[in-house]
């Protein structure tokens, strides 16, 4: 009997506040699985010689052969080893397909993962695929004000690339031009309905109630079919009526859920400075009353920070959070009125600077 061929295997690692924990939040399991599995798709589409269009729609055998099969999962922060491809399948596995797209995979990722665009654009030369394929990748890492970062390993357990919460606006740097983030504009709405065959979303746009139309391109196509959510937030350049109110939105960048979920921190980083909060500061996010905004309010250590977007809104929180402790906390008594000697010792009391290292 012939011995089976060896598939191409890696392994995810995730690792949290606490390295002896060896467990992971579900969500996040999901996110990581499903944005990899995509990445995967779209490139073995790709070394298969196949034309994707608008909607990414795979045949069952590309599903199959590059399809990413979890085994039990190992100690060491949360580490899941996975390999490429069903063995066992119905369709002709054809290894050097598999392991053509996970050399294209692991160059993509070590480039990210760098932070080098001229190593991104060498790995996948196609810019159509590459786009989508990045788009997925940004999906893997994890988000502004997460505890957890991503590495993966090979099959030596090296790691070959590690995902940290840079990623995202690293990725963001290359998709979107100057120009569109100069333009660019968020809009928070109801989504209404989606209109796959003419790239056009309808949203309900809270502050008028009147219906706001997005025209998408297909590159981002892919980010839909997650969110189907009440409230999503849609990136892009905006269009006015007579009135001053928004009509359309075109050259959008980005449509994403919008997450009310606490913001969790263990440590403020701005510039130099570095705080660390104990226990982690959690601060609940609500929307103003045009629900364009997203606001955090605690009096007792100062914090009133407003932000479009979630990511801009924790860096807002860090910079005030900074700026609070350099001007409150650090400040002799003596420099101080009642309510800021308070505010000073609220601050102290919830915050430990961290030296700077030489």
């Amino acid at each position: 009997m012939p011995k089976p061929e060896h598939r191409p295997a890696f392994s995810f690692h995730i690792e949290g506040r606490d390295q002896e924990v060896h467990s992971a939040p579900a969500a996040v399991l999901v996110r990581l699985l499903q944005n990899t599995q995509l990445a995967f798709d779209l490139i073995g589409a790709h070394v298969e010689g196949r034309e994707i269009k608008r909607r990414a729609r795979f045949s069952a055998a590309t599903s199959q052969r590059f399809q990413l099969i979890c085994e039990i999962p190992q100690t060491g922060s949360y580490a899941m080893p996975v390999t490429v491809g069903q063995a066992d399948g119905l369709f002709d596995l054809d290894l050097g397909l598999v392991k053509r797209a996970y050399e294209v995979f692991r160059s993509l990722v070590q480039a990210v993962s760098k932070h080098d665009d001229v190593g991104v654009a060498a790995a996948l030369p196609d810019e159509r695929i590459r786009r989508r394929v990045l788009e997925s990748l940004k999906g893997m890492a994890p988000p502004a004000d997460s505890d957890w970062k991503l590495s993966l390993h090979d099959e030596a357990d090296a790691a070959f690339a590690s995902f940290d919460t840079g990623i995202p606006a690293f990725v963001d740097s290359i998709l979107i031009t100057e120009a569109q983030r100069e333009a660019g504009r968020v809009i928070t709405g109801e989504l209404k309905s989606i209109d796959f065959a003419e790239r056009r979303l309808t949203l309900i746009y809270p502050p008028t109630s009147k219906e706001l139309a997005c025209i998408y391109d297909e590159d981002i196509e892919d980010m839909l079919y997650a969110r189907r959510r009440d409230l999503i937030q849609v990136t892009g350049r905006v269009l006015l009526d007579d009135h001053g109110a928004p009509r359309q939105i075109i050259d959008v960048t980005d449509i994403r859920d919008l997450d009310l979920s606490p913001v969790v921190l263990d440590a403020i980083r701005f510039g130099d400075l570095t705080i660390h909060a104990s226990p982690p500061l959690s601060v609940q996010p609500e929307l103003d009353d045009t629900q364009q905004l997203l606001c955090v309010v605690q009096d007792d250590l100062g914090i009133d920070v407003f932000a479009p977007t979630r990511a801009a809104l924790l860096a807002e929180l860090n910079e005030q959070l900074a700026m609070l402790w350099r001007e409150y906390a650090l400040a002799p008594d003596a420099e101080l009125d009642g309510k800021a000697r308070d505010l000073k010792h609220a601050l102290r009391t919830r915050f430990a600077q961290v030296p700077h290292a030489a």
